[in-house]
């Protein structure tokens, strides 16, 4: 079953928010990196040869965490009580000197996705049924809140769209 992500952007065992997330990279500059069969399924992810791509470090629980990932898995970048980004996974990879290309650090536990939502949208009380309070940290939302958000929604999509309102102009999103 598909499931919820939460990674903070303000977190340091998350990658710097930024570039390479939002705006995406280069798949020139990812692709000296990787091996045949992870060039030509990230070539065919990234038709417009651009990645979207984020990362946390390997330490704590972040590993258990990142191995549940799968394949349309939704990402959710959180800063404070605020949603920043919503995406899709598309491919993972464990990549230490992708990494250190990237971002300088030791960020490698990687998640590429598509193209992120990407704005401001608080986290009111409201919305306490679906996800929490608190953003910290890189870990899979209660299966629970999961499951209340597809009951209400249907799809993480329309949650995406309709829920974190990603498809209305900024001044009708939630407000505090």
């Amino acid at each position: 079953m598909d499931n919820v992500f939460i990674v903070s952007m303000e977190d340091e065992a998350a990658a710097p928010f930024g570039t390479t997330l939002e705006e995406g990279c280069a798949l020139e500059t990812v692709l000296p990196f990787l091996d045949d069969p992870q060039s030509v399924a990230l070539r065919r992810l990234c038709p417009d040869g651009k990645c979207h791509v984020w990362g946390v470090r390997d330490g704590g629980d972040n590993r258990s965490t990142w191995e549940g990932m799968a394949s349309d898995d939704l990402v959710l970048g959180v800063r404070g009580r605020t949603v920043v980004s919503a995406s899709r996974v598309r491919m993972k990879l464990s990549h230490p000197a992708l990494a250190a290309r990237l971002w300088g650090g030791p960020f490698w536990l990687m998640c590429f996705s598509d193209r992120p939502h990407v704005g401001e949208v608080p986290i009111v009380p409201q919305m306490f049924w679906y996800l929490d309070p608190d953003g910290r940290g890189f870990r899979r939302l209660d299966p629970k809140k999961r499951d209340n958000i597809l009951r209400d929604y249907g799809s993480f999509d329309v949650f995406v769209r309709l829920g974190l309102r990603y498809d209305f102009p900024f001044n009708f999103r939630h407000s505090e």
